[in-house]
């Protein structure tokens, strides 16, 4: 089928979307499990494999931006080559990654494991917002974002737990091997119920030049920053600042750009809801990180006890995200996300009154918050980037929006690196580093702050075109 044939397919079979969205929804429920029961398991991987505190700090940080290097690139040449073929071919490459991290048997081969996981997810995660976009074009695409959002803050919710049940059980390893049955379903399920595909008919080519330079860029800046204060470090981040220009060089020269800077810039509704989206994951993400920390190593509990507490956090992100979703597709969505962004920043200011000694309580209307915050941000967000875009190019959009999280996320992991350099260097989480760690988490939070209320503005003040 051809472009015009597949939407009027979907537009005419109320089934065909259904089965559309559950295999996507597999896909947006399968990176945030990986990635929210690897961060529970983490002390028992630095245990077992003897990773000292910066590559603890790795662990996620791998993941993340081999994702963030892969995304812009796969959001492109899923406009280009198809959607579809997109997202099945990153469905295999996280496979593949899955099954190389639970055979690791060195802190190296895992981070190695987990850039082969962040690759395959940066393609048809981002990919699958955009087919989403795409099927439900005709109407209900704010409702169905939400049930895309549901499924990434369910991962989030049973990734905690199920990653505690299974170190305890099982070994960290089957954390990572449980995702293994997840991605096979949706692998079978894209081939036998997901027809026709989404692709350009202009004779366009993929931006080689582009990806490559924007790729460096992301490395350079990453490793520059986290190892500051080194003089290499400096180093890294000149080239950097050179990388960035000229990226921006080539975006004008070329007729077919990896990302149009321009119109990006040009598109208000776009433009603010990207800004909004880096700044309200660069809080939470690091946050999140820490707390699965600060839980075990300061207050003690065992990697099942975090993750319940981590869970509150995500069920009410799951639950709160579709009814968000339908709203933002009655009223302004932007408005919704701002009232998002301001539940968020009252959950940072609860976590500024946390220590070693802390009432449990205080921990939970933390996280009862930030979730509360999440689930009124994310959808509606998405939902007022996609709206001021047109159909052609959801691809890029999507993909877009799933950067300016990974964005966001790789701000969070760089300063929570930096700051792990400073505190505790290349030591082990032993005791005597404990107060140590509370500290990162004391800045994390005011940083935080400081991200959510910039997320407030900027959500605000954004409309669609």
């Amino acid at each position: 089928m051809n472009a015009k044939q597949t939407r009027f397919y979907y537009k005419n079979d109320t089934t065909a979307r259904n089965s559309a969205l559950i295999i996507v929804c597999i896909g947006a429920f399968l990176v945030p499990l990986s990635l929210s029961a690897s961060l529970v398991a983490i002390p028992a991987i630095a245990k077992d494999l003897a990773a000292n505190a910066v590559y603890v700090s790795w662990i996620p940080a791998a993941f993340i931006l081999s994702n963030l290097v892969v995304m812009l690139p796969a959001g492109r040449a899923s406009d280009i080559y198809g959607r579809k073929r997109i997202y099945q071919l990153g469905s295999g490459i996280f496979l593949v990654g899955s099954i190389m991290a639970g055979l690791s048997q060195n802190i190296e081969w895992l981070l190695f494991a987990r850039v082969i996981q962040g690759f395959g997810a940066g393609m048809f995660f981002g990919t699958g917002m955009a087919i989403i976009g795409s099927v439900y074009q005709d109407g209900g695409r704010g409702a169905a974002l939400g049930w895309v959002v549901a499924c990434v803050y369910s991962g989030l919710s049973v990734g905690p737990l199920l990653g505690g049940w299974l170190t305890d059980n099982l070994g960290w390893q089957s954390v990572f091997f449980s995702m293994v049955p997840f991605i096979l379903a949706s692998i079978i399920l894209t081939f036998i119920k997901l027809k026709g595909e989404w692709s350009s008919e202009d004779a366009q080519k993929l931006d080689w030049t582009g990806s490559f330079l924007l790729s460096c860029l992301f490395l350079t800046l990453f490793i520059g920053f986290t190892n500051l204060p080194a003089a290499y470090a400096f180093v890294l981040l000149l080239i950097a600042v050179l990388l960035g220009f000229l990226f921006t060089q080539h975006n004008k020269r070329v007729k077919f750009p990896v990302v149009n800077l321009k119109l990006v810039w040009q598109n208000h509704g776009l433009s603010r809801s990207l800004v909004s989206s880096i700044m309200m994951y660069a809080g939470s993400y690091g946050l999140q990180f820490l707390m699965g920390l600060y839980l075990q190593y300061n207050r003690g509990f065992s990697p099942t006890d975090a993750g319940k507490f981590l869970m509150i956090q995500a069920i009410i992100m799951a639950v709160l995200a579709p009814t968000a979703g339908r709203l933002s597709d009655r009223y302004a969505p932007n408005l919704i996300a701002a009232a998002g962004c301001f539940m968020a920043l009252l959950s940072y200011a609860v976590m500024l009154f946390l220590d070693n000694e802390s009432h449990v309580g205080i921990i939970i209307v933390s996280l009862v918050l930030s979730g509360a915050g999440f689930g009124l941000f994310s959808t509606p967000n998405s939902n007022a980037a996609l709206q001021s875009i047109s159909v052609e190019k959801l691809g890029i959009a999507s993909a877009l929006v799933s950067m300016s999280r990974l964005i966001g996320q790789l701000l969070a992991t760089t300063f929570i690196t930096l700051m792990m350099s400073l505190s505790i260097g290349n030591a082990e989480i032993v005791p005597s580093n404990y107060d140590a760690l509370l500290q990162v988490f004391k800045w994390t939070v005011g940083v935080s702050l400081i991200y959510a209320l910039l997320a407030t503005y900027t959500s605000m003040s954004a409309r669609a075109r």
